[in-house]
């Protein structure tokens, strides 16, 4: 078909959206907006049969805003700025709904994409006095078609939701189906309700339009009698907000995140409710909300009984009613501005739990929501007895500097004395975990930090097996669930995390472990080593170089000596390493004295040397003669830090080596 131009055109206004146009236009030109649609290229259907689609208000493809453009006479940017794709960079649910394969993801966000009928401002449809606009109205603005738009700015009014003739919805769908305009086989003004009326059957049969000019109720520019003035500046002050992040204003946080966050909060807020009734400050806009929630509540708890579908609940979607939806936006907000990761995670808490009771599958699917922020992820995904909720719900990696290579698989000891000092003070004497079990811990969840993983694939970095991060984290949930553990353990983790950010010098501790896997102490070296030595004669005649390489290997790469290549390899070959664990536990403790001590020293000032050695990749050779003569000074004149646990048993030691 040829397209040419319309005799008569109208200029867009400012903000107009496609649909308000088209009705602008057909009103200019007294043709019905489906003689329209067809002239201009946006239907193929015939001019008594046609349907103009709704997705033609997110975009026009492009032959067909080539088409629309020559019969209106307008540019391809002056057709694209009538459609939602401006809005597309920064309102992430458009984006989500329409273009990623995701299902799970695309069945959350559709409901909130756009909206096909609109919320309007009847003083914004009076227009601006003009010639033009007294004649055939002023903008159906773009924005109106977004969910999270409920307030005008300039008039400081909520926005209408229903006519207030017909008191339906503008643009109401016909047998489930939406037209991008309501009756555009009609010929009204366009700002006269659209919507079909049935006539009584005493008057015959047939239908007609309602017909209400939507411009000219007289409404006073005051809010809702339940409303005060106070409680909408509120709202205002939150739709300006939402503003900013619409037209890409990033310095605002999480600007990226934002609506993914608002609409998960509000799916929380809904099926949860009224357990976050308190989140809402305004009395009116709390009762207003429970109209919206309280029934879907009930529908989905008495849904299995009575075989009704979960699409029926009307869950996701955003209420209809602009109040309403103002209401859970205001909650929605109110919940994410927590600062305090924290006090984020304690108010999100009792949501998530009651959603998981009330409604699985629902929390199953926000559980596998991917595209919220990490802040919000982690705040959502509660650790219990060994999950995390649900095995899809990860906390996405947040930006840090440091590389999960630069994680030490054991957390050093003087990092757990800086960072953990008092954490096991919340815990009775008998549930406290060891403190070689949140050193695990600590560096599993710097890896958890950094990648987003679950603790079992944060393992396999590290050299640790994903069965030893499985049993951890069940150990440590038992002992910190009834106590409330898990965000105080966070928070000092997430400190270390910043610590890690905050450095220039970090070590690669990854590269150590791959360098120091074939590596094995020479036993001249530890001949030197545990030589002239009183009281470790036995020892020195016994001869066994894997101790030494065992507590090297620890040293050097901040790992568990427990779990060396050298000890592992032994239980491979079936081994048995009693004597090996024995010896390797004394020379750990924290109150080692005197011979051992010495010893102890020497290996420290060895694992040193190797270390840098492993750094520089150079040939892995130490200077036996510096290091005895450094670790004799260090003798005379201080204590150096050592690794280990004082108050273990050997034989918990030997046990857990034979039993892995």
């Amino acid at each position: 078909m040829t397209y040419r131009p319309l005799a008569r055109s109208l200029a867009p206004l400012p903000e107009e959206s496609l649909p308000g146009f088209l009705l602008r236009l057909s009103s200019r030109l007294e043709i019905p907006p489906s003689w329209l649609a067809v002239r201009c290229g946006l239907t193929e259907r015939s001019i008594h049969n046609a349907r103009i689609p709704t997705l033609l208000l997110r975009e026009l493809p492009g032959a067909t805003a080539q088409n629309f453009a020559l019969a209106t006479g307008l540019g391809l940017a002056e057709v694209s700025a009538l459609t939602l794709r401006r809005f597309e960079p920064h309102y992430s649910p458009l984006r989500i709904a329409y273009r990623t394969q995701h299902p799970t993801t695309t069945m959350l966000s559709a409901r909130w994409a756009m909206e096909f009928s609109p919320r309007y401002c009847p003083p914004c449809l009076r227009g601006n006095g003009s010639a033009i606009q007294q004649a055939w109205g002023g903008p159906w603005k773009l924005q109106w078609h977004l969910p999270v738009t409920f307030v005008c700015p300039q008039h400081h009014l909520l926005l209408e939701s229903v006519c207030p003739g017909c008191r339906r919805q503008l643009n109401t769908s016909i047998s489930g189906r939406f037209n991008l305009i309501a009756s555009p086989d009609t010929r009204l003004h366009a700002l006269q309700c659209r919507n079909r009326t049935e006539i009584p059957a005493s008057e015959g049969r047939g239908n007609r339009r309602c017909g209400t000019r939507l411009d000219r109720l007289g409404y006073a520019s005051d809010p809702p009698p339940a409303l005060s003035a106070s409680d909408l500046e509120r709202l205002l002050a939150l739709q300006q907000r939402i503003d900013r992040r619409l037209f890409g204003d990033q310095q605002e946080p999480d600007a990226t995140s934002y609506f993914e966050d608002v609409i998960l909060a509000a799916h929380l807020i809904t099926l949860s409710w009224p357990t976050a009734a308190d989140l809402i400050p305004v009395r009116y806009l709390r009762t207003r909300l429970n109209e919206h929630a309280a029934p879907i509540a009930e529908l989905i708890q008495a849904g299995p009984a009575m075989g009704l579908p979960s699409r029926r609940t009307g869950a996701r979607a955003a209420p209809a009613d602009t109040s309403q939806r103002a209401a859970l936006l205001l909650a929605a907000d109110t919940l994410l501005g927590e600062q305090d990761q924290a006090s984020l995670r304690e108010q999100v808490r009792p949501l998530v739990q009651t959603v998981r009771s009330r409604a699985p599958m629902y929390y199953g699917q926000i559980a596998r929501s991917l595209n919220i922020s990490p802040r919000f992820a982690q705040a959502l995904a509660t650790k219990s007895y060994g999950t995390h909720g649900h095995r899809s719900l990860r906390t996405p990696p947040r930006k840090h500097r440091y590389s999960v290579e630069e994680v030490p698989a054991y957390l050093p000891k003087v990092w757990f004395d800086t960072y953990f000092d008092g954490l096991l003070d919340h815990l009775p004497e008998d549930q406290r975990p060891r403190a070689r079990a949140l050193r695990r811990a600590a560096s599993l969840q710097l890896v958890k930090l950094a990648t987003g993983l679950s603790w079992h694939r944060c393992a396999e970095p590290l050299g640790l097996t994903p069965k030893m991060a499985a049993k951890l984290l069940a150990s440590l949930a038992k002992r910190f669930e009834p106590v409330r553990l898990w965000p105080e353990f966070d928070h000092r983790v997430d400190q270390i995390a910043n610590s890690l950010d905050a450095t220039d010098e970090r070590i690669n501790y990854a590269s150590r472990r791959q360098g120091l896997a074939e590596w094995r102490m020479p036993s001249e070296d530890w001949h030197l080593l545990t030589g002239r030595i009183p009281r470790l004669r036995r020892l020195h005649e016994r001869g066994d170089p894997d101790i030494g390489t065992a507590l090297a290997w620890g040293r050097a790469t901040q790992g568990e000596p427990f779990y060396s290549p050298i000890v592992r390899e032994s239980e491979y070959k079936d081994r048995d390493v009693t004597a090996l664990a024995r010896e390797i536990f004394l020379l750990q403790r924290d109150d080692m004295r005197g011979a051992r001590l010495h010893l102890r020293r020497r290996l420290d000032a060895y694992a040193a040397q190797l270390a840098i050695a492993c750094d520089r990749q150079t040939n892995l050779q130490v200077n036996i003669d510096d290091v005895l003569s450094e670790a004799d000074l260090n003798a005379k004149t201080r204590r150096p830090h050592t690794e280990g646990q004082s108050c273990d048993k050997i034989s918990d030691h030997v046990g857990q080596v034979r039993r892995r």
